[in-house]
């Protein structure tokens, strides 16, 4: 079961995120300030509950997934509602052409999906008509689902619903051409439940510039007047700045407007993999400096220059897991020891591996310290992913990954969901 525990804020757990340093993965909250509690205790204080800190299992190595069903995971960017919406598939069911749906985050150990709310490019016009509709689908979710989902709307909200043992939901809206250029639709849109903006997609709209338009056809606009009466106006409702997506110029715009921590909901290293895309060493700093959060995005093309095709090894994978499957049935630490055992043994030389996806968090923490960043997969937003992380049950493999490359118990929390929910707590507990 996973376990919960009450925190002691501290002034200096508030400097370790202000003032990041590359030794941070050395960093230890003291058994003094946490107490460790049951995830359904009646008498926690849900506004202060988070994951333990304090370190469970002695031997990682062999208890890499326990661990991971032990802690929290959060993903905080899913395009699901986008094949939902154009394909008809059932966000209930195990699609078997989707890399998400409530049967595999259950199996992959997610506790908490942001769900991406976003236009496709086939629609012109009424975009933030578009959205609403979007959101009445999720809120449907939460009234069919309410045994088993809570969508919720602030960090209080969050933690009873992780509390009540449910897999829980946000909602993060993509591309601010759906605000259409009025204050009172970003105002709409907080109240109806989403809790961050990103402020462009690929194309530029009356916010801001995209980086795609900034880097291929030489729009270097920024900000707008408007776009900064949203920055202003998001700090001031409690709304979270995502910067994915966003050109440079822009980035630099909002880092010098906004007053509260920025995030980068999806995004990769483009020291790593040069990509319009990508985050540079010096944005990687400033959303560390504002005591931001970076979620790694799974696609190969963002992770890796010149990726190659995962589609023939990952149907192979999936073919020869599910038989794996079939033996363990419930017992998912098992299941996940073995299928990583096949794993390893059945490397393939082509595609892009697992690997590569850890190398760009162990880059982001090496340059600000774990603290800032996560993931941010991606899922179901037409995109093709490693070899081994062919969809949402395979979470855990991320996990194993981390432990063999040294990371501590504590350190593996935090990246796989605390390092989110400290910032959505401090500007989303309204």
């Amino acid at each position: 079961m996973k376990q919960l525990v009450i925190y002691t804020i501290s002034l200096v757990l508030f400097q370790n995120f202000a003032c990041f340093s590359s030794n941070s993965t050395d960093k230890k909250v003291t058994e003094q300030n946490t107490q460790i509690t049951d995830k359904k205790s009646n008498e926690m204080d849900s506004t202060t509950l988070m994951d333990s800190t304090t370190a469970k299992f002695s031997n990682l190595n062999k208890d890499a997934f326990k661990l991971h069903y032990d802690a929290i995971v959060v993903d905080t960017h899913n395009d699901i509602l986008m094949p939902i919406y154009l394909q008809g598939a059932d966000i209930g069911k195990n699609n078997p052409h989707t890399q998400s749906d409530f049967v595999k985050w259950k199996k992959g150990g997610l506790d908490v999906q942001v769900f991406s709310i976003y236009v496709p490019e086939r629609y012109k016009t009424n975009h933030f008509s578009y959205v609403m509709k979007l959101i009445d689908k999720m809120e449907e979710y939460s009234a069919e689902y309410s045994e088993t989902f809570q969508l919720a709307r602030n960090y209080e909200e969050l933690m009873n619903g992780l509390n009540s043992g449910k897999f829980c939901g946000l909602m993060g809206a993509e591309g601010g051409g759906m605000v259409e250029g009025k204050m009172e639709n970003l105002e709409t849109l907080y109240n109806r439940g989403v809790r961050y903006l990103g402020l462009t997609w690929n194309t530029s709209n009356e916010i801001a510039t995209s980086a795609r338009d900034e880097s291929l056809r030489g729009g270097l606009g920024g900000l707008t007047e408007f776009g900064k009466q949203v920055v202003a106006g998001m700090n001031k409702l409690g709304m979270l700045i995502d910067v994915s997506h966003l050109g440079e110029t822009a980035f630099w715009n909002v880092v010098e407007l906004s007053k509260g921590p920025i995030i980068a909901s999806h995004s990769c290293v483009y020291n790593l993999a040069p990509h319009y895309r990508n985050l540079t060493d010096e944005q990687i700093k400033a959303i560390a400096k504002s005591g931001g959060y970076i979620g790694v995005n799974f696609f190969c093309k963002f992770l890796q220059t010149n990726a190659g095709n995962t589609s023939a090894i990952q149907n192979k994978y999936k073919s020869e897991v599910k038989k794996i499957e079939t033996e363990f049935g419930d017992d998912l630490v098992s299941f996940n020891e073995k299928k990583y055992e096949y794993l390893t043994e059945n490397k393939s030389t082509g595609g892009t591996p697992i690997d590569v996806l850890i190398d760009h968090i162990d880059y982001i923490v090496k340059l600000v310290g774990v603290d800032y960043v996560g993931l941010g997969s991606d899922f179901d937003g037409s995109i093709y992913t490693p070899n081994e992380l062919y969809d949402a049950t395979c979470y855990p493999i991320i996990t194993k990954k981390l432990v063999e490359r040294g990371y501590t118990e504590e350190d593996i929390r935090k990246i796989l969901g605390l390092n989110f929910l400290r910032v959505f707590k401090q500007v989303c507990n309204k």
